[in-house]
């Protein structure tokens, strides 16, 4: 298996919460490497960088919402994925969310061949 980049809804709703500790938890089970888009959104050059050279077929991002800011950001700098999840926006950070977010994420890294 080779590494998946993993690029983050970064806002401070719950929903975004949720997607962070999913992360957490999936980043013990797969090989993935969970990547911000705040700081190339912010316009710093080493970060631009990084996120301009991902290999398309190996980078998914997961949004917390239908806001979709991961994507957004992700299009500004030209940067295209090969998966996007979308998850339900939630007003609860609980077990509950986070197992469903997490079963999501591994779903789709299952079909990138993670």
């Amino acid at each position: 298996m080779s590494q998946i980049n993993v690029v983050m809804c970064s806002g401070f709703s719950p929903s975004s919460r949720m997607v962070r500790k999913a992360l957490r938890r999936v980043s013990e089970k797969a090989d993935i490497k969970v990547i911000s888009v705040c700081p190339p959104d912010a316009g710093l050059t080493k970060y631009v960088e990084e996120i301009t050279s991902l290999d398309p077929s190996r980078t998914m991002v997961v949004e917390g919402c239908d806001g979709c800011c991961g994507s957004m950001g992700l299009m500004l700098h030209g940067v295209s994925v090969a998966k996007t999840v979308i998850m339900e926006k939630v007003s609860n950070v609980d077990d509950k969310a986070i197992d469903k977010a997490e079963q999501a994420i591994l779903a789709a890294l299952r079909e990138m061949g993670q």
